[in-house]
């Protein structure tokens, strides 16, 4: 329980005067909000930005944030990711709609395809933890550009 400024009377925590002299009370209040990436590094945003199919999500949020708006590596990782994710839906959904007379050889291709980017996202996720930027083909590309356009 505080005590009042002036008189040293015990008051209520909210109350907003002193009961014993009137006095206002000054409250010491806590911030509105507090950024929760605040105490985040960078190596530490482009490893959750490559955790495999769900790193879509901190990828998104760490473009759409204050903090790193201006961080070419975190926002270059972020997209890298996003385009990743968007060539594993195109693999995952898209393609086998197109490859209807090839059963067979369509199963099996659709299964390599999706364990290499698996393994590639394995592999992302690994460099980024060692803080070594890795650039892959395409997908790269792409991303180095977004991240160039944005800042």
């Amino acid at each position: 329980m505080p005590f009042c400024t002036n008189c040293g009377a015990k008051v209520e925590a909210a109350a907003a005067f002193c009961y014993n002299c009137g006095t206002a009370q000054i409250h010491h209040t806590s911030p509105q909000y507090q950024d929760f990436l605040q105490g985040m590094s960078d190596r530490t945003a482009a490893v959750l930005c490559y955790i495999p199919v769900f790193g879509v999500i901190p990828a998104i949020i760490f473009l759409a944030t204050q903090k790193y708006r201006t961080n070419r590596r975190v926002r270059f990782d972020a997209f890298q990711s996003l385009y990743l994710f968007i060539a594993w839906l195109i693999v995952s959904a898209a393609a086998p709609m197109f490859m209807i007379g090839f059963i067979g050889f369509h199963t099996v291709a659709l299964k390599l395809i999706k364990l290499g980017m698996f393994i590639t996202w394995v592999y992302l996720l690994i460099k980024a933890s060692r803080n070594e930027p890795t650039h892959i083909p395409v997908i790269g590309d792409l991303a180095e550009r977004s991240a160039a356009e944005q800042l």
